[in-house]
């Protein structure tokens, strides 16, 4: 037989033995891969939503989103006037090194002010003591600030909102637009004259927000409330600092101004508008407003080069097969450099689907190890308060149930991230061998639950 008619033969018999097996079941056509996520850009910010996986199957229905905002590293980003009102806690408890670094950290700060910039100081202990207010920074009133630092001495409780308050006012009184408007409050005790309400000052630290000015805390030592001073930092826009070691002060401080000074995105709010059969089950780390199936975040200002992740879980409609519109996420932001207003908005939708196939195939496991991270954070948060609280076992159980979870599923999708929460959590159980009332007790409650904290962002 010739050659090229066997070839010929041959192939005709090979696609024949396709198109039977095709028929009957045995062979399907290649899964297609999950879809890319949706990425919309604007005024130095991106957004995109990526669900954990975009087949979902038939009566199922949960889903993690990921909503991911970035400000792209820009190699030249113009630096935006400061206006700060440093709060500094001068009760009796700061009295020695928490106060004298204290006063270190406010050194170094006013030190790496530029001209132009603005500072208030206030200090408060059972009183309120506006010790610079607020002022421009020029040769002359920097020498004079950094002599004002210098006598800053312990006395009295801890009003801790009437030190908040007044350096909100001085913030305000030059307030301007072009500026980062920014409260510093540090404070080694817990809140016992003005008002000492978490949940009240939680609503000071939202309205000081809503008059423009952000609110970042800074808890020094192991007597402070980390829940209140978080809460105070979520509700206030900015960002929570656990200070163990009083000498290292300085160094958070440094932290702030970095991204303070490098401020690309203010007056960001993400708004969620799910569609109306989508329930949200639960938004990890935030705070938020919900008004029906709109959900609003506030949020801290962006700085270049910041990722944050906002990680939602949700149910889906998923009786029958079909698309499903999960919701529409939109992030309003005024760019520091311009002053306009800029909304991306981005989208997410998932497929219904019995094909099991389909669902493995459209596992996005970037979105799901993220999504066991903030779980994570939340079992770690969850077994600090238990611990705290004198439920051990309760603790420890949290920490062992979570820490297996994180285990097995790492096993398939080896995030390093993931590894990492798994062995801080094996840390902490660990920990719980200290009595929760001890020195070492204490600490491991306010790492934890700042290790969670920074988790969730």
């Amino acid at each position: 037989m010739n050659r090229t008619v066997a070839i010929f033969i041959t192939a005709a018999i090979l696609a024949l033995v396709a198109l039977v097996l095709a028929k009957n079941g045995e062979t399907t056509a290649p899964l297609p891969p999950p879809p890319v996520p949706g990425t919309v850009a604007s005024g130095g910010m991106t957004l995109s939503t990526s669900p954990s996986q975009s087949h979902v199957l038939v009566g199922a229905g949960e889903v993690f989103l990921d909503i991911a905002l970035a400000a792209p590293a820009a190699k030249h980003v113009k630096r935006v006037p400061l206006n700060i009102g440093l709060v500094i806690d001068r009760s009796g408890s700061m009295a020695g090194r928490k106060l004298q670094n204290a006063r270190e950290a406010a050194t170094r700060l006013v030190s790496r002010l530029q001209e132009g910039d603005r500072i208030a100081i206030v200090t408060y202990g059972s009183d309120v003591t506006v010790l610079v207010p607020s002022t421009e920074i020029t040769a002359e009133s920097r020498t004079r600030i950094l002599s004002a630092i210098s006598t800053i001495v312990d006395r009295g409780g801890t009003f801790l909102s009437g030190g908040l308050e007044r350096a909100r006012d001085e913030v305000l009184r030059h307030d301007r637009r072009g500026m980062v408007n920014r409260v510093i409050l540090i404070s080694d005790g817990q809140a016992n004259e003005g008002i000492t309400s978490p949940g009240e000052l939680s609503t000071l630290a939202r309205k000081t927000l809503s008059m423009g000015v952000n609110v970042t805390t800074m808890g020094v030592g192991l007597d402070f409330n980390e829940e209140v001073m978080t809460a105070m930092a979520e509700h206030g826009g900015g960002h929570y600092y656990f200070i163990e070691n009083a000498s290292a002060m300085a160094r958070f401080f440094t932290d702030e101004l970095d991204t303070m000074t490098a401020v690309v995105a203010q007056t960001a709010t993400l708004e969620l508008e799910l569609e109306p059969q989508v329930d949200l089950l639960e938004i990890y780390g935030y705070t938020y407003e919900r008004l029906g199936n709109r959900v609003v975040i506030k949020l801290p200002d962006l700085f270049s080069g910041q990722k944050r992740k906002v990680m939602c879980k949700v149910r889906v409609p998923a009786s029958r097969e079909g698309k499903v519109a999960v919701g529409k996420m939109s992030l309003t932001f005024t760019d520091a450099d311009s002053g306009k207003r800029h909304t991306l908005t981005s989208e997410a939708q998932v497929m219904i689907t019995a094909d099991e196939k389909l669902v493995e195939a459209g596992r996005d496991e970037e979105v799901l190890a993220k999504a066991e991270q903030v779980q994570a954070a939340q079992a770690m948060h969850s077994a600090m308060k238990a611990y705290a609280a004198g439920d051990v076992d309760r603790s420890r159980a949290l920490l062992r149930k979570q820490i297996r979870r994180a285990r097995t599923v790492n096993r398939r999708l080896k995030n390093k991230a993931l590894g990492n929460a798994a062995d801080e959590m094996e840390q902490q159980l660990e920990g719980t061998a200290a009595a929760p009332s001890s020195s070492a007790g204490r600490s491991l409650v306010k790492k934890g639950k700042y290790g969670a904290y920074k988790l969730f962002k």
